[in-house]
């Protein structure tokens, strides 16, 4: 099988040949080779090249396209910073405060930063898609990108005191409005799914509650929009999920990335046949300051745990850090080849 081939028998429950394996090394992957993600997010030609090198040294199954985790938010002019490691979120949010941001107008995507990943998803698509899956980020979903736009702090004690109830519903619309516009996009560029990261939606800063009413369906509107299109979906939320794995199965998602603190076993028991899991080896402890054989045995376990199902794609929890031994990667992706047979 090619490799798009297999990872979307395991996206559609169907057995591969093997399990699919694709770290989450997209930014790990700039540094790895001299870059950064600050040259690389104005810079998508470069941002290609340096994928496509890296899947045809390292041999894994599928590549993601994103520089950072603040595309969305920074293109609207939100404040981010520049660090040795990548572009994190500044300090604060765009708005002085949540009802500010009902006057927010949103850009045509192309014309911000945001259209480098868009070149760059034309030309993955373009030189390696027909043989690997590409799988382009979107960016923030709707609750983190409002989250993001307002600063965490106002947005959170907006949630949680139910003020401006009005204005909270207002911007986690507009906040679906643009991710789709960008997502529309990226299917448009030929992306065999496309990705939407919240962080900020996970169990590990909010509750299952407040996942239900603010971040579910709006996860479940950009998953019937790709649908519609022909597309796939993919969401990624770091940190702990466990309690909303069964309503992240819910939301018509074909994929579920998902992180090292959530309970494997269990987050493969509520999603199997409902949609495709990806992840979950611990990117610090094992992947970054383990060794070859840790990283190996850890994702043995898993393989394991699935066989002889489908809809399981190894990977990292979340994006690997730029210092991630190269070995480590490697280990992986044997792992894969080794005990993923089927």
């Amino acid at each position: 099988m090619t490799c798009v081939e297999r990872c979307l028998r395991a996206i559609g429950f169907d057995r591969p040949d093997r399990v699919p394996v694709i770290p989450q090394a997209h930014v790990w992957t700039l540094y790895h080779y001299g870059s950064t993600s600050e040259a690389c997010m104005e810079d998508g030609f470069l941002y290609a090249e340096l994928q496509i090198r890296a899947q045809r040294e390292f041999g894994w199954d599928g590549v993601f396209v994103a520089t950072d985790s603040t595309a969305l938010a920074h293109s609207l002019g939100t404040p981010v910073e520049m660090t040795e490691t990548g572009v994190v979120p500044g300090s604060r949010g765009l708005f002085e405060s949540i009802r500010a941001a009902r006057d927010l107008r949103f850009p045509d995507p192309r014309e911000t930063r945001l259209n480098e990943w868009i070149k760059a998803t034309e030309i993955l698509v373009r030189e390696i898609g027909s043989e690997v899956l590409v799988m382009a980020r979107a960016d923030q979903a709707p609750f983190s990108l409002a989250c993001q736009l307002c600063g965490m702090q106002e947005f959170m004690t907006a949630l949680g005191t139910r003020e401006h109830p009005e204005d909270i519903r207002r911007l986690l619309q507009k906040s679906t409005e643009y991710v789709w516009s960008f997502a529309s996009l990226l299917l448009d560029a030929g992306a065999h799914v496309v990705t939407i990261g919240d962080a900020l939606a996970s169990g590990s800063v909010i509750s299952p509650a407040m996942f239900d009413e603010y971040a579910f369906p709006y996860q479940k509107e950009i998953a019937g929009r790709v649908h519609k299109r022909g597309g796939k979906l993919s969401i990624h939320v770091c940190g702990q999920t466990t309690a909303v794995m069964k309503r992240l199965a819910e939301t018509g998602a074909d994929v579920v990335e998902f992180d090292a603190p959530t309970d494997f076993a269990e987050a493969w028991k509520v999603s199997r046949d409902k949609v495709c899991l990806l992840g979950n080896v611990d990117t610090s402890e094992v992947l970054t300051f383990g060794t070859p054989e840790r990283v190996a045995e850890e994702c043995r376990k898993r393989i394991e745990a699935v066989k002889p199902e489908s809809g399981y794609i190894l990977s990292s929890g979340c994006a690997l850090s730029p210092n991630t031994p190269a070995e480590n990667v490697r280990a992986m992706v044997g792992a894969a080849r080794e005990y993923g047979v089927y």
